[in-house]
């Protein structure tokens, strides 16, 4: 419509952050990927969305920032295998998109290596700058543009 797509967002801090610890609900999840797959795409397919984006904020390495958190490798299967079943399940041209936390973007994490394994089912990557290691509203901004950010991909 207009040039405009519509996205249906899984997650979010309702789900359950790796800065909170008081909300699992991901772990729920885990081991239903095919049914969390199914459910999405019935869901954005009969509200006629483009795609989904996974907003994955919680934990996914044992005893990732000092947690108690043991389900990491039940968590990166998590991450694989619904990025993957979306992009095979969801109608040519639909949208896969992941929106984590910059930190979890950061070289040597599990999941910037997860999203280099899933690259190919993967459109587009959308790090929050707002509520992570980069704060572009109070790092300043450099000639428009947000040097905190761009520091973090060099």
């Amino acid at each position: 419509a207009a040039g405009k797509k519509v996205m249906l967002s899984f997650g979010g801090a309702g789900m359950g952050g790796s800065w909170d610890g008081l909300n699992d609900c991901w772990e729920h999840c885990y081991g239903k990927e095919a049914s969390v797959v199914r459910q999405l795409v019935a869901v954005a397919s009969s509200l006629g969305f483009d795609g989904i984006n996974l907003d994955y904020g919680y934990y996914y390495e044992d005893g990732q920032r000092g947690s108690s958190f043991a389900k990491g490798a039940q968590a990166q299967a998590f991450l694989k295998e619904v990025t993957v079943g979306l992009k095979q399940n969801l109608p040519t041209g639909s949208l896969v998109t992941h929106s984590p936390v910059d930190i979890d973007l950061a070289k040597g994490t599990r999941y910037f290596d997860i999203m280099k394994e899933v690259a190919g089912s993967v459109d587009f990557v959308m790090p929050q700058y707002y509520n992570g290691i980069t704060r572009p509203n109070t790092d300043g901004i450099n000639g428009g543009v947000f040097s905190s950010a761009l520091a973090h991909f060099k």
